[in-house]
């Protein structure tokens, strides 16, 4: 029994570290690759190490639309994670609470989550440029919440549900008006739930090509329009690729940490009941 607890341990053991090596190793290359200079990404053999660490790839990147795409990003990521929480918090509980429509109309709100973004884009398209935001903030921000909210609203909704409502009961007994039950009692409840959404809201709109390509053109350049830019019909700038596209995970990767104890209890919110 214990040869086989072993050996069941070390196949365990195994299987994790050759995951671990299929995750870490595109981040880890793509590392390597971005302090290479040009002329040195097709070496035989390939290079696993840096032959220096050369910051030109970077400066270089952030000097020709990195920097501008990585202020886009952050503008468009951070203000469509913010509608998308107080909008999506709003409708969550209204549906949770008031049973507007019952299953039937959390359904067809999912449906918007459920097309691709493509298919509305000409409608979307057609809107922006009768009403001259083109290749604007407001454009693409719009967009990305017409997506992102219905999953902010399906996913907060459950943890409006979990909360009790005799504990809002007891604060209208007391007094308080909907409102300050809704901001003072059912929000702090669903705090995790919060961060979680605000988390993947934040993610959806950051990796967001499709919209984001269609609807800007100078004024606003987010990182997903940058990166295939440097891709031209002779040459890839590889260094650049690389370098600007570590920089776009490195946000992301910063944010998961920060949130990550808020993240783990929102995910798991409601899962076992007492």
């Amino acid at each position: 029994m214990r040869k086989t607890s072993r050996r069941s341990a070390w196949v365990r053991a195994a299987l994790l570290f050759i995951y671990i090596v299929i995750i870490i190793f595109p981040l880890y290359w793509m590392g390597v690759n971005s302090f290479k200079r040009k002329g040195e990404f097709f070496t035989s053999p390939p290079g696993f190490l840096p032959p220096r660490l050369d910051f030109t790839a970077y400066s270089d990147a952030l000097e020709f639309g990195g920097a501008k795409g990585l202020r886009d990003s952050l503008i468009i990521a951070t203000t469509t994670m913010a509608l998308s929480v107080t909008l999506g918090s709003l409708a969550a509980y209204a549906l949770a609470r008031f049973k507007w429509g019952g299953k039937n109309l959390i359904f067809a709100i999912l449906t918007i989550q459920m097309l691709p973004p493509v298919s509305i884009a000409l409608p979307l398209f057609l809107l922006f440029q009768r009403l001259k935001i083109m290749d604007t903030f407001p454009a693409i921000i719009v967009a990305d919440t017409v997506f992102n909210l219905p999953y902010a609203i399906w996913l907060l909704q459950g943890f409006f549900e979990e909360v009790p409502e005799e504990i809002e009961e007891a604060a209208l007994v007391d007094g308080a008006s909907r409102w300050q039950v809704f901001t003072r009692v059912a929000l702090p409840l669903v705090k995790p739930g919060l961060v979680a959404v605000a988390f993947f809201t934040f993610i959806f709109a950051w990796n967001e090509f499709i919209l984001a390509f269609i609807f800007s053109r100078v004024n606003v350049t987010p990182l997903t329009v940058v990166i295939p830019a440097m891709v031209g019909s002779d040459t890839i700038l590889w260094e650049r690729v690389y370098a600007t596209s570590l920089m776009a995970i490195v946000p992301v990767i910063i944010l998961a940490l920060l949130l990550q104890r808020y993240l783990v209890r929102g995910l798991t919110f409601g899962a076992v009941k007492g």
